[in-house]
């Protein structure tokens, strides 16, 4: 099994590196790196959500053992994405788990977190947290960082639902009972779109709950992904 895992807004591949020894001999993990950062750093910032994982999911398709993907907050939407256009060329993950993201066919206005001034960007950053003090007290961090928040929040701030076949996946879809941003009905709203076997738990915390709670994110994740492996194993 491979668990490929995509990054929140602004992070990088490195965020997933210490998984690959926690999650040894569970799963092969693979964390593609998003153009503009870690060692893609200098590369254009993709700008559509779609086409992203269009060009993600041409990648992956080519490996040969199982797929389980994972994604927080723009990871969630990402990977999702990923999943929907494996499956319009024929290839079926064996699981998702997705955290921090309300059901996207909910979404309401456009927002525009991408225009704002860089102090309100470093308001919005310390108010849902996920970035350390340190980098938002360091000017050079920061010029380094921001540009990649602010191309990712234009492009998830610019994301529209398109309406298509649910995925016959199984899932796990995770939130945090402080976040506002996903109460528990857009979380169980994840239902119309994926018609696996679907499970919604809560989990103590904000929008980043996923960092405070991290062995227990590994955790079900080494539960989940040799039950899906199994669920996908052929009879006879």
């Amino acid at each position: 099994m491979r668990l490929v895992c995509l990054p929140h807004a602004g992070a990088s591949a490195a965020l997933f590196r210490p998984w690959k020894v926690t999650l040894s001999g569970i799963a092969t993990v693979d964390s593609p790196e998003l153009p503009g950062r870690g060692t893609r750093y200098g590369a254009p910032f993709a700008t559509d959500i779609a086409a992203l994982a269009d060009d993600l999911a041409d990648t992956l398709a080519q490996r040969t053992v199982p797929l389980v993907l994972y994604g927080h907050s723009m990871g969630a939407l990402l990977a999702f994405e990923v999943a929907r256009s494996l499956a319009r060329q024929g290839v079926s993950v064996a699981g998702l788990v997705l955290s921090g993201r309300a059901a996207p066919h909910l979404d309401g206005p456009p927002r525009a977190r991408h225009t704002m001034t860089d102090a309100e960007l470093v308001a919005e950053l310390s108010a849902i947290g996920g970035t350390s003090k340190e980098v938002l007290a360091q000017p050079d961090l920061l010029a380094m960082t921001l540009p990649a928040v602010r191309a990712d929040f234009r492009m998830v701030d610019t994301y529209a639902f398109k309406p298509g076949p649910a995925l016959a996946v199984p899932a796990v879809i995770l939130g945090g009972s402080e976040d506002a941003a996903t109460p528990p009905e857009t979380l169980r709203a994840w239902n119309a779109l994926i018609c696996g076997p679907l499970t919604v738990e809560l989990w103590p915390g904000g929008h980043f709950f996923v960092r405070d709670q991290e062995a227990r994110l590994l955790a079900l994740l080494a539960k989940v992904i040799p039950a899906w492996r199994t669920a996908r194993a052929p009879v006879g």
